[in-house]
């Protein structure tokens, strides 16, 4: 287990690729859509909130200084408590990966593979989940330490591509449709910050254990200011959203940068990095499955999990996946 901690800087990128993760699959659109031209009023007002929950989580985890939430539950409530947090927990990591591969694989086909068999993509990102589980996880966190900030530079570099273009028009009336719907509705908007739900796991994992409220408390302000950041371009560009998900609204904001003669077709060079992220995500998100299901069953090839989870994955790409983000997704964050 040594071999798999992990140290200050690695988890952060760790807690980054999450929501890195959420912002390339159209999660700022979910944020405008609730909140209109208050998104920016809402995301302050959530992210206080967020904020106050990271302060209370590193305040329940300073009693349990080498525990995740799943040794807590243990100790809490005994092993039935335990399987009954660990099964659940599998459940909605299973969907965050369902999430992830059907919304990515949907951009991959509409952009490039419009002709080909969604089968095939989907067959891309599985077998990269297997494979990479079996190679092991200080493979998986390096790929995460190198792509994760090329990533973000990518965000970055999509907000000063677009900033020229602002227009205080578009973030007024600065309430969007009055305050019910900014800070009441618009609270739902706090599963944006899915981040929580990892921060309850990867403790054990750190060589240094006290540093888990540094860990936590940068992640999330990082973590806030990429979300900012993104929601800034979006409401400059794209000050009237449609309501669909279907539109990728960061791949169209790559498609609108001009950086001359210097780089041609950066949005191809975007998808080729979220190509990477995505990997990365899906395969350590399996890792912590595997975690778990080792707790469960005190199995020491942890591993073999995932050959039970890739075909049921696949299985579950053919069912139906609006009420699946819409309905469960978003509020099993909550």
């Amino acid at each position: 287990m040594e071999n798999n901690k992990i140290t200050k800087i690695e988890a952060i990128f760790l807690i980054l690729i999450v929501m890195v993760n959420r912002i390339i699959l159209n999660l700022p659109f979910s944020i405008m859509y609730v909140a209109k031209s208050g998104s920016i009023i809402n995301l302050i007002y959530i992210g206080i909130i967020g904020f106050l929950i990271v302060i209370l989580l590193n305040k329940l985890f300073e009693k349990f200084p080498s525990s995740d939430i799943i040794d807590v539950t243990e100790y809490l409530g005994g092993t039935f408590l335990k399987d009954i947090i660990s099964i659940i927990s599998i459940a909605f990591l299973f969907l965050s990966l369902y999430i992830t591969l059907t919304e990515f694989s949907n951009l991959l086909e509409i952009i490039y593979f419009k002709k080909s068999p969604k089968i095939f993509i989907l067959m891309f990102f599985i077998l990269s989940i297997l494979l990479s589980n079996l190679i092991g996880f200080r493979s998986i966190i390096k790929t995460i330490c190198a792509v994760v900030p090329f990533t973000i530079l990518s965000i970055i570099i999509t907000f000063f591509g677009t900033i020229d273009n602002f227009e205080l028009y578009n973030y007024t009336p600065i309430l969007g449709d009055g305050i019910k719907q900014v800070f009441i509705i618009g609270l739902q908007n706090l599963f944006s910050f899915s981040i929580f739900n990892f921060y309850i796991f990867f403790k054990p994992l750190l060589k240094n254990t006290y540093e888990f409220s540094k860990i936590t408390i940068s992640s999330f302000i990082f973590s806030w200011i990429l979300l900012f950041i993104t929601i800034i371009s979006l409401m400059t560009t794209f000050p009237m959203i449609q309501n669909t998900n279907a539109i990728n609204y960061l791949y169209l904001l790559s498609k609108k940068l001009n950086l001359g003669n210097f780089i041609q077709r950066i949005d191809a060079l975007f998808i080729l990095l979220w190509i990477i992220l995505i990997f990365s995500y899906l395969s350590i998100v399996a890792f912590m499955m595997n975690i778990l299901f080792k707790k469960i069953t005190n199995c020491e090839n942890k591993q073999m999990f995932t050959f039970f989870t890739a075909p049921i994955l696949l299985r579950f790409m053919f069912t139906t996946y609006k009420y699946c983000y819409s309905e469960i997704f978003r509020y099993s964050s909550l």
